[in-house]
């Protein structure tokens, strides 16, 4: 069995976010001690971090989650607001990843091993994409060598489960919707050649499902960017095509958590006040 939280577009220090906190940590309480989040991008609102000593870190990740313990590890992703303004470089994102450095060595709970990783939870494997595509942040070589990267860490593996992650949204009936072309382009190639169950993200500030059948492959769209700021009341079904098939959307504040048991896939969304507000099921 896994189990796991979702979270994004947490990064704002703001009481939005210590309230979806003291709602997660209500939520542990009953869990066994391997649990971890999956962080889904925009972890320091408005620009990212700085330096690796920026107090930003401080007062917009370790106070909001002191609550939390520190062998509950949260794998981070980067999202838009991580990078700042840096044309085809890495901008401020490497501190994240730096930090993530500093955190191990300290016991702490950030973990973020590179711009893309993956990592491996009994019968489950992750891979964790960067995908700030846009040509004027990551260069098309470098979006080359993640895809190449991937296409091998998935088709190699062996795990029952097999989860890609990232910030930005393929579909979405959220603000954002499919407006990233490049995001699309990447994860539909990534599609073809590979088979995957589950691509979760933030971005749209919302909790979203939707099942999408393509290339006769089906994957289960998850949107959880409802961690830290409060979203304006937007849905547009207009925003998908005739590939998905919507079954919820919120846009309270919140948390989504994840169970897998076996050859079935439970995800349950929760809002601020640790108040279920949906599940949803997946068996293989």
């Amino acid at each position: 069995m896994v189990q796991f939280y979702l979270l994004g577009d947490m990064g704002s220090g703001e009481i939005h976010q210590k309230n979806v906190s003291k709602a997660l940590y209500k939520n542990m309480c009953d869990k066994p001690n391997n649990i971890f989040v999956c962080g889904l991008g925009d972890n320091i609102y408005e620009d990212g971090c700085f330096s690796v000593d920026d107090k930003q870190f401080e007062k917009k990740f370790e106070k909001p989650y002191s609550n939390i313990p520190n062998d509950i590890k949260f794998y981070m992703c980067l999202g838009n607001h991580d990078y700042c303004n840096d044309t085809m470089g890495v901008g401020n994102s490497i501190h994240q990843i730096n930090y993530a450095k500093e955190s191990k060595k300290n016991g702490g709970k950030w973990i973020m091993d590179d711009h893309y990783y993956t990592f491996k939870k009994g019968n489950v494997e992750f891979f964790v994409l960067d995908t700030n595509f846009d040509q004027y942040v990551l260069e098309p070589k470098v979006v080359r060598a993640q895809m190449n990267f991937m296409v091998k860490k998935i088709n190699d593996s062996k795990a029952k489960w097999k989860i890609v992650y990232g910030h930005h949204t393929w579909f979405s009936v959220g603000e954002h919707g499919g407006e990233e072309e490049s995001v699309k382009r990447f994860m539909e190639e990534l599609l073809k050649k590979c088979t995957f169950d589950v691509y979760m993200c933030g971005h749209d500030h919302n909790k979203q499902v939707i099942e999408l059948e393509m290339f006769n492959k089906k994957v289960t769209l998850v949107v959880c960017g409802t961690g830290g700021k409060v979203y304006h009341d937007y849905t547009n079904y207009d925003n998908l095509d005739n590939h998905c098939n919507p079954f919820f959307i919120s846009n309270n504040l919140g948390f989504g958590y994840c169970n897998i048991n076996g050859n079935k896939l439970s995800l349950d969304f929760f809002d601020d006040k640790n108040k279920l507000e949906y599940s949803h099921e997946i068996k293989k």
